[in-house]
């Protein structure tokens, strides 16, 4: 026969459980003394008591390997959720960065037009500045020549006045 601190220091559980266990076990009623205001229980009683905490244990530990599947696959379904969220990001990714490709491809062909067409309006000015150079010794040389054929002329003149003066 056993109070009720070293029944709880037995089983492993507290006095209140094993209170609780009296009032609810019927089966276990005739292994329950009350003496002087206070509760013991025979050898048979811990054994039943035992038993019970034993088969709550299996099935506690059923119920915590049913909720940690349960969690498992609650925990691949928001995974695989997850997964196909990111795939599809990606695939969005993958085609935004064509498409910045395709830009960049343009980009690089306008900027080489634009190179091209700077280069031939810098041949057209060069052409220019040339000619105009070129205008300029001309347009000296014909200067020269007038005046080198006014000099002929008055050279002319003078001597038609001295002759015939």
């Amino acid at each position: 026969m056993y109070d009720i601190n070293k029944v709880s220091e037995l089983t492993g559980v507290s006095k209140v459980t094993i209170y609780k266990k009296i009032k609810k076990m019927k089966d276990l009623e005739p292994f329950v003394v009350r003496k002087d205001d206070k509760t013991y229980i025979l050898e048979d009683g811990i054994n039943l008591i035992k038993s019970q905490l034993t088969v709550n244990k299996e099935v506690k530990s059923d119920v915590m390997e049913e909720v940690a599947i349960a969690d498992s696959s609650m925990d691949l379904t928001v995974n695989k959720g997850l997964i196909n969220l990111l795939t599809e990001q990606l695939k969005e990714k993958d085609n935004q960065l064509k498409e910045k490709d395709k830009q960049i491809a343009e980009l690089h062909k306008l900027i080489e037009n634009s190179q091209i067409l700077l280069k031939e309006e810098q041949k057209k000015s060069e052409a220019q500045l040339y000619l105009a150079e070129h205008f300029e010794d001309v347009d000296n040389k014909l200067q020269d020549l007038r005046e080198k054929m006014e000099q002929k002329r008055t050279e002319k003149v003078g001597l038609f006045k001295k002759i015939f003066k």
